[in-house]
């Protein structure tokens, strides 16, 4: 059976003997056009000739310098042997399909095994890479599956202007329901290009190593809470030029899919912080060849180039003559192209993928991360084609951006439906997340309390994200406080592992009887109770939602007449104290919180009720003035 596969460019439909070329590159022979060899939607079947397929798929073909092609569409003659020992196939009057630039020459068994094996060890590193990467990213959307969406939910996130489209949503003046400032964007950088990039790229990472691996800045604080990440990313730089991350400024990595089922070729662009010495370049990137009046060197299977002594170029040998025609004219990126115009490559990271590329190539994947992957995936939805999403850290904010494609986007109604069903999703997200991780029982205490408040933080995400639509995208901002990427970065780690091992398919599993010590039944009992805190930069609510957590007791704050005595819920909290006491946390922070003056009616304290087993953070005037009986710390 053969498939028929349009040519995105003209429309010409070219006949593939099977779906064992699916992945690789072809040729329109009417528009010259190249492109990926994909599955159409529909796909039309047709009795094929079994005798030419079987020489034409299967038999080895000796590599050359320029692409092979083949006419499907004609009857074609048996392959020959040569004198060499090599494989030629006869063609026919007109080359119609696909280039089989993947195909090489043959090698004895042993050879081969070894190849393959040297091959593996090179590519494991990267996919793994690709993996955490992939799944990090997706997975800041759901973090191990969703729910059904109800269509008719009512989206939590504030609402568009009326009248309003803007390009970028910094224009629009819209503030999010939890009342954090519509910023600006915090860099002005270029769009990212994809010069000197081999044709095919379905997955694109651009990022600044040494500045996320500088001491004391926001990224060095990320990779101590993703390891993992952060350590695979050494591996990858290390592996494609031999540096490590401090030495590199920004980093392009595109992969490039090939067999369904393979891992993928990678082409990268590295620009150093440091010009190095041509020489020293030279004797490090392999054998001299030059290509188009274009100098490379290669080493084995992968092509380098250098553009200038701080800008290196790797690409897979088999496509060297590619990435010297991208230097002056790319080639083009059918699915990604629409997004690259907005991207920003000044931010920290930024991912662009395909879903659909992801979602077939499950074999870049390690196997738990697989379903964390699909389901991620099935949460964006068939309707995107293509995701961007980008992320940028400061000392005081952090600040995340996905832009969304759908597909056939033709005009504003399709974006418009697009983002209310990212509404409705991301509304029901947090909720979704809670009935996961009320399934998990991890056994430490800390990942207990770091998992059990993500639900939280995926809530106060979602809120704080603003979305708006484009002509044929949609476009969501999340400003949120610089603490916020740790803490979801940690969260999301340990639940994701949790995951791993926690059964869905089981009943929700009731919390411990008898877990750690007894809690005393008396308030009064449990503020005395010795715990540790380390609060750096902490806001006064966290602080106290931490306390409480600790005691197993509810603190509640009065918002109204706190805020009457001057004080606000996001006063830092900076302080270490061991085996104190709850009260005498308590204490400590209140000093730290003074309010608007020495006035005692403006002086924090807090109420307890045994009856209802929870504290009240309120002041001495409110208390005094509803009858409330201010609770003896010092006792």
């Amino acid at each position: 059976m053969s498939i028929q596969i349009p040519c995105p460019n003209c429309g010409r439909e070219l006949k593939l003997p099977d779906r064992s070329l699916l992945g690789r590159k072809g040729k329109c022979p009417k528009c010259a056009h190249t492109f990926i060899l994909e599955e159409p939607p529909v796909v039309a079947l047709e009795l094929a000739n079994p005798e030419p397929v079987a020489s034409v798929t299967n038999a080895p073909l000796k590599a050359t310098g320029t692409p092979v092609f083949f006419d499907l569409n004609q009857p074609t003659k048996p392959s020959q042997p040569t004198s060499q020992g090599h494989v030629t196939s006869a063609m026919g009057s007109s080359p119609v399909l696909a280039d089989l630039d993947q195909v090489v020459k043959p090698k004895g068994t042993a050879e081969r095994l070894k190849e393959q094996q040297r091959k593996n060890a090179r590519q494991r590193n990267i996919g793994l890479a690709i993996a955490a990467v992939a799944a990090a990213l997706i997975g800041g959307f759901v973090i191990f599956g969703s729910k059904s969406v109800d269509k008719n939910a009512v989206s939590k996130t504030a609402e568009k202007p009326a009248g309003t489209d803007p390009e970028h949503v910094e224009d629009s003046g819209q503030t999010p329901a939890t009342g954090f400032a519509n910023p600006k964007s915090p860099t002005k950088g270029k769009p990212i290009q994809l010069q000197y990039i081999p044709f095919g790229t379905q997955v694109v990472l651009n990022l600044h190593p040494a500045e996320l691996w500088k001491p004391g800045s926001p990224g060095e604080e990320i990779r101590y809470c993703v390891p993992p990440l952060a350590k695979l990313v050494e591996t990858v730089l290390n592996d494609l030029f031999q540096r490590k991350p401090e030495q590199v400024e920004e980093l392009l990595i595109c992969l490039l899919p090939g067999i369904r089922g393979s891992l993928p070729d990678v082409a990268a662009v590295a620009r150093l912080v440091d010009e190095q010495k041509q020489s020293q370049l030279i004797d490090q990137l392999g054998q001299y060849l030059e290509v188009d009046g274009q100098s490379v060197y290669t080493k084995g299977d992968r092509t380098y180039m250098i553009v200038d002594l701080k800008t290196l170029v790797v690409c897979p040998k088999s496509q060297t003559q590619e990435m010297v025609e991208a230097i002056k004219k790319r080639h083009p990126v059918e699915q990604i192209d629409p997004l690259l115009p907005m991207t920003d490559r000044d931010r920290h990271i930024t991912a662009i993928f395909t879903p659909i590329t992801l979602g077939l190539q499950e074999a870049w994947f390690p196997e738990n991360v697989r379903p964390f992957v699909k389901n991620s995936l099935d949460w964006l939805g068939e309707e995107v084609e293509t995701v961007s999403w980008s992320f940028h850290m400061t000392d005081e904010q952090f600040y995340s951006e996905i832009l969304l494609h759908g597909k056939g986007s033709s005009g504003k109604n399709s974006s418009k439906k697009l983002e209310q069903d990212i509404k409705v999703k991301l509304a029901q997200l947090a909720e979704s997340l809670l009935t996961q991780v009320e399934q998990m029982n991890p056994r430490e205490q800390g990942k207990r309390m770091v998992i059990g408040r993500l639900p939280a933080m995926v809530e106060v995400f979602s809120l704080a994200t603003i979305i708006n639509h484009g002509p044929q995208y949609v476009q969501l901002i999340t400003p949120l406080p610089d603490r916020a990427a740790p803490n979801l970065a940690l969260g999301t780690l340990l639940a994701w592992d949790e995951s791993t091992r926690t059964d869905f398919s089981k009943a929700r599993a009731k919390p411990p009887t008898q877990e750690g010590p007894s809690v005393p039944d008396l308030i009064a009992d449990r503020l005395k109770m010795k715990i540790d805190v380390d609060f750096r930069n902490t806001e006064m609510h966290e602080a106290f939602a931490y306390i409480g957590g600790e005691i197993k007791t509810s603190i509640m704050l009065d918002g109204d007449a706190l805020k009457l005595g001057g004080f606000t819920k996001n006063i830092k909290q900076t302080f270490k104290m061991d085996a104190a006491r709850a009260q005498d946390i308590f204490i400590e922070i209140i000093k730290v919180c003074k309010g608007l003056g020495p006035k005692p009616e403006a002086t924090m304290v807090i109420v307890v009720d045994e009856s209802k087993k929870d504290i009240l953070v309120t002041t001495l005037a409110t208390a005094n003035e509803k009858g409330l009986k201010p609770f003896d710390l010092s006792k």
